[in-house]
């Protein structure tokens, strides 16, 4: 059986050296006034209380006359610190797959109140364990590839890096056109392993989800998210929570590596998934889960290959639901522009025209040499245009039954 990606190349590395346009320049934030705030949220009243956890409550309130619906989150005294570290992180990082900070007030206890955007359809955790309606696969490994770019931002795109080190079905939230966000950044830590303040920071997260190389600082590392992360996935996949006592064993991870080692792919494949579900995609999405969770952590995948492998399973699930329109797409690919949509995100679809790829007979697209690679130039030819008009409208169609 051929395996659509492979996660056991390079191991992770910080880079020193990277910069991007979302975390070049400080965001400008708005400062509110705590009065406003209180006001919006009807004095904190339980009517807008969104969700409450060990770090504070957070609540709806409705900003600027009514054009501005936010989420607003109160801290406890005793872990004010961690509004802090997410106002200070979230102020030099933005991007369409992490719940992004508007701005913040100070209550009159001079405790920091972080304001951010409102998430309208609520947590995966509810998706995945509450609500009655099952996700479909697609669905499912679309949120998994959202995540994953989240990720990447925090690790590849952030100078330095930023580890989150609580990612978990709640702290991802699901936005007004459904696409899942990452959120809550009260434990991120941003800086390199060999910070000062990095080696000085006690180990913290969530108990299922935590990493468990991760006993000392000066364990710390990007791969502590890749553990964690490969639970989510699993979580996502199984439709089973991190550690549920319903269940022997209790721990999704002790559960299901012994399924995924004996090639028991389909008994780890949430039950309520209707219809018929391609074997080779449960089964790349098992290793991939069972090489994030590693003992090893210097062998678990780095985040870029991860979003490599799950473009490319959530684009085999999306050609076998459409198997006329895969054909088709597969007969105009070797003309496709090379920065191509994988529909896993709707704020980013926009198609480039610039170097477009020339695929030879036989040949395989991933694996093209710069000999392979035609400049088409600026301009699109009219080929591109056809081209980019047949992508348009196979997105399209597949949006409308998604």
């Amino acid at each position: 059986m051929r395996f659509l990606c492979n996660t056991d190349s390079s191991i992770s590395t910080c880079n020193n050296t990277s910069s991007s346009s979302s975390t070049a320049n400080p965001i400008k934030l708005t400062r509110f006034s705590y009065s406003a705030i209180d006001s919006a949220t009807n004095g904190f009243s339980p009517r807008v209380l969104l969700g409450k956890g060990s770090h504070g409550a957070v609540y709806r309130a409705v900003l600027n006359k009514g054009s501005l619906t936010a989420a607003v989150k109160k801290p406890t005294s005793s872990v004010s610190e961690t509004s802090e570290n997410e106002i200070s992180i979230l102020s030099t990082i933005t991007s369409r797959r992490i719940v992004n900070l508007i701005g913040y007030a100070v209550d009159p206890d001079k405790n920091l109140l972080p304001i951010v955007h409102y998430m309208p359809n609520g947590s995966l955790y509810d998706y995945l364990h509450v609500n009655n309606k099952p996700l479909a696969l697609l669905t499912r490994v679309r949120f998994a590839l959202q995540i994953a770019k989240a990720v990447r931002t925090l690790h590849n795109k952030s100078n330095p890096p930023v580890i989150h080190r609580d990612i978990k079905s709640s702290n991802v939230l699901i936005d007004e056109r459904e696409n899942a966000r990452l959120s809550d950044f009260g434990l991120a830590i941003k800086g390199h392993v060999a910070d000062v303040r990095v080696m000085s920071t006690p180990p913290a997260g969530t108990l299922g989800y935590l990493d468990p190389c991760y006993l000392a600082p000066g364990d710390l590392s990007t791969k502590s998210d890749v553990f964690s992360f490969g639970i989510l996935l699993l979580e996502i996949i199984s439709g089973r929570k991190a550690i549920d006592v319903e269940y022997s064993p209790p721990s999704i991870v002790d559960w299901a590596l012994p399924l995924i080692k004996s090639g028991g792919y389909a008994g780890m494949l949430d039950r309520r998934i209707r219809g018929r579900v391609d074997q080779t995609v449960v089964r790349e999405l098992g290793l991939l889960a069972a090489r994030c969770v590693r003992s090893t952590a210097e062998k678990r995948p780095p985040v870029t290959v991860i979003v490599d492998c799950l473009k490319k399973v959530y684009r085999r699930i999306k050609v076998e639901g459409f198997p006329v329109l895969g054909s088709l797409r597969r007969r105009v690919r070797r003309l496709e522009p090379s920065d191509e949509f994988d529909g896993s995100d709707w704020d980013e679809s926009r198609m480039k025209v610039g170097p477009t790829r020339i695929r030879k007979k036989g040949s395989n697209v991933d694996n093209l040499t710069d000999e392979e690679i035609t400049t088409r130039g600026r301009h699109p030819t009219d080929e591109t245009r056809y081209v980019t008009g047949i992508n348009f409208v196979y997105n399209v169609v597949q949006f409308c039954h998604m």
